[in-house]
């Protein structure tokens, strides 16, 4: 296959961030039709809230198999089938009458977000990107982010000037159109089909000199470096990161409950507290890029602790704050969008290619990713029970910060005992 000289690689970019933009994005407008759908059908909150816990779930489920359909299929190919998914999600609650069917979507959803958004765009990107990995990772996955707040006002357009049933319909068309030209039609999952080299690749050859680990000189003859998925799984790093990745989905869940902790407690209106969530979902985008580059720059220990004390000072200035002047309230959500549950879901790739190398990387993702939707799962009832039980939202605030420092302490530990070294970059 004849060399492209032109990098490719930035257009595989802008198709990730595409993806997660439509499908991530799109899943999140979900609380906007809530209301409407409630409205319409009569279902309660509850009922309706169960398809949240359902979709994480089933997300749990999807990228825990995604080593083994990466066996299988392509990475470009998955995450084509997570977005068809997608918009068969959409589809489905346009046409919703029933719970079954309400429930059916969120299973789609569930199987959306495993298939067609972290896991196969983070194999992808890691294919493509060695050198400052974390900060091009970091964009793409903003890229959700991005698109909830964009795609929030729209669906609220959307079901003013038709109806929610219409508007998802619109959704899934355009979720299933621009999928298709980004993933089929420009996406490449690896740069050796096109005759490339991922970005910075040079520099991630060699030894690594002294630093270089007994795993990492196994594998010193591959092309790609890093550890086996059997050296990875045999030591302590791995399930040290598997146990503090599920905490990181535990803890900074706590953002799920912001809405009803300003609603119920502060006594925030709902308009206020929806506009105050925007300015939040922007502010994730932009501190996920950000945290990116730090990533690259000081390395992922000091990833973990800065994303760690933003999170414990931002809850503590939230719950302090509660519905004061609005200036006040935005200065305390700046440090927690920071250290939140959307920039945490950087926490999995970013640490999985530093502690084992690009070698398994798609073996060894889908675990963290898996847990990680586990710990969301698992803290929404506790949080919910902690609330109901106590009438305040300090209980679980303190809570999970307690957890979030466990976890910012096993993340920590897994960095420091990683099997694989990354080789020292050389003078020029």
């Amino acid at each position: 296959m004849a060399t492209q000289t032109k990098f490719k690689g930035w257009q595989i970019l802008v198709c990730c961030f595409m993806v997660m933009f439509f499908v991530q994005g799109g899943i999140q407008c979900f609380a906007v039709f809530m209301p409407a759908i409630m409205k319409d059908t009569g279902f309660t909150l509850a009922q309706v809230a169960l398809i949240s816990t359902i979709a994480t779930v089933v997300a749990f489920a999807a990228n825990m198999s995604f080593g083994f359909l990466l066996t299988k299929l392509s990475a470009k190919i998955i995450l084509f089938i997570g977005a068809l998914i997608c918009s068969i999600n959409f589809f489905v609650i346009s046409l919703a009458h029933t719970l079954f069917s309400l429930y059916f979507a969120a299973f789609c959803a569930g199987l959306a977000i495993g298939l067609g958004t972290v896991a196969p765009v983070s194999v992808i990107m890691t294919n493509w990107f060695v050198k400052n990995r974390a900060t091009y990772m970091s964009l793409v996955i903003a890229g959700s982010m991005f698109g909830g707040a964009v795609l929030m006002p729209v669906a609220g357009v959307l079901i003013e000037k038709f109806d929610w049933r219409v508007a998802n319909q619109i959704f899934s068309l355009a979720v299933l159109a621009m999928t298709f030209i980004a993933v089929l039609a420009f996406l490449t999952d690896h740069p050796a089909k096109v005759g490339q080299k991922a970005y910075g690749a040079d520099e991630e050859t060699g030894s690594g000199g002294a630093a270089g680990s007994k795993a990492q000189k196994l594998s010193a003859s591959t092309e790609t470096p890093g550890v086996t998925p059997p050296e990875a799984r045999s030591s302590v790093s791995f399930w040290l990161l598997l146990a503090g990745v599920f905490l990181v989905g535990c803890s900074t869940n706590i953002e799920n409950f912001l809405p009803t902790y300003w609603q119920v407690e502060a006594g925030m209106t709902v308009a206020k507290s929806a506009s105050i969530m925007g300015f939040y979902a922007l502010l994730t985008g932009v501190c996920a890029i950000l945290l990116g580059r730090v990533s690259d720059k000081l390395g992922g220990r000091f990833y973990i602790s800065l994303t760690t004390v933003t999170f414990l000072l931002g809850a503590f200035l939230i719950y302090k704050v509660g519905n004061q002047i609005t200036p006040l309230v935005i200065l305390a959500v700046l440090p927690f969008a920071v250290g939140g549950k959307k920039t945490s879901t950087l926490t999995p790739p970013l640490a999985v290619a530093e502690i084992f190398g690009r070698r398994s990387y798609g073996a060894l993702i889908g675990y963290f990713a898996g847990v990680l939707q586990l710990g969301i799962a698992v803290s929404n009832p506790i949080i919910g029970h902690l609330f109901q039980k106590t009438g305040s939202f300090k209980v679980p605030f303190t809570l999970m910060g307690v957890v979030n420092v466990i976890a910012l302490a096993l993340v920590m530990v897994a960095l420091l005992k990683a099997p694989y070294k990354a080789p020292k970059k050389t003078a020029t």
